[in-house]
């Protein structure tokens, strides 16, 4: 399967879900600010127009949470500073300075700082491309998932 049947598979929701962006995620001290967005995908034409890759810079305040929610789009988190509580199917990891992760935006997932510095994270995501810059990619749960 070739990648672009592959992003296409993940990507449904992304034509759906804008208009749930930022919904009722309970969230405190998070603040984000954009590093980076490509909305031309020079080989993968194809993509123009529906899509953009975007950087987000996201500091997380001490005792900074973010309870349950899903995103837009798949993307992939790297710590640049500080230790960030994750919890994602019932496990709980400890990713630290240096460390990434990947999230396919449709499953449940939570974050935490429980330390005493700031977190530090870079959030590069898929999004649609009609997402205007500094508006989230955070959607609340479907109203069936909430327990």
């Amino acid at each position: 399967m070739n990648h672009l049947a592959k992003l296409a598979g993940v990507l449904p929701l992304l034509f759906v879900a804008p208009a749930l962006a930022d919904g009722a995620v309970d969230v405190k001290g998070f603040h984000g600010k954009t590093r980076a967005q490509i909305v031309e995908f020079g080989h993968l034409s194809e993509l123009n127009g529906k899509y953009q890759l975007r950087v987000t810079e996201v500091t997380i305040d001490p005792d900074g949470y973010m309870k349950p929610h899903h995103h837009l789009g798949p993307g992939a988190r790297c710590i640049l500073s500080g230790e960030l509580t994750y919890v994602f199917r019932g496990q709980t990891t400890l990713y630290k300075a240096g460390d990434c992760f990947t999230e396919t935006g449709d499953e449940s997932h939570e974050a935490r700082n429980a330390g005493k510095t700031p977190v530090v994270l870079h959030n590069s995501e898929v999004l649609p491309a009609t997402l205007p810059e500094g508006k989230t990619s955070l959607i609340p749960l479907p109203a069936d998932a909430k327990k």
